[in-house]
Parts: C-alpha cells; sequence; structure tokens
C-alpha cells in the first residue's frame, strides 16, 4: 500500500491525521503504508480513497 504514502505526503496529510479521519490508528497505517498489514477491509479502503478524492483501485498501483 506504498501508494497510500505517496498520496498522504503529496496532500501534505500526517499519519496521525489520515488515521484520525479513517478511524484507524496511526500504527495500522504505518503498517499498513510498509506492507506489514495486508488486505484491509473494503471500507476503509473506500474512506481512505474519499479522503484523497481518488478511486480504490488507484490505491493498489
Amino acid at each position: 500500500m506504498f501508494t497510500i504514502r505517496k498520496l498522504r505526503i503529496k496532500y501534505g496529510v500526517t499519519q496521525e491525521k489520515l488515521a484520525q479521519k479513517v478511524g484507524i490508528s496511526r500504527i495500522y497505517l504505518s503498517e499498513l503504508e510498509n506492507g506489514r498489514k495486508k488486505n484491509p477491509s473494503t471500507t476503509l479502503l473506500e474512506k481512505i480513497a474519499k479522503n484523497f478524492d481518488v478511486r480504490v483501485s488507484e490505491l493498489y498501483e
């Protein structure tokens, strides 16, 4: 999920702020970004995509 990190940095959003917006811990977000956590829920991916105004499929690019 390296794309999440790229989007977050591009838009100047901290891990803490994004985690708060989508309802997860900063640690969990970090683990997603670093590939240590796999298979996040569809609901979570939809929230992240909506936050950056992208399609969910773009998070996998």
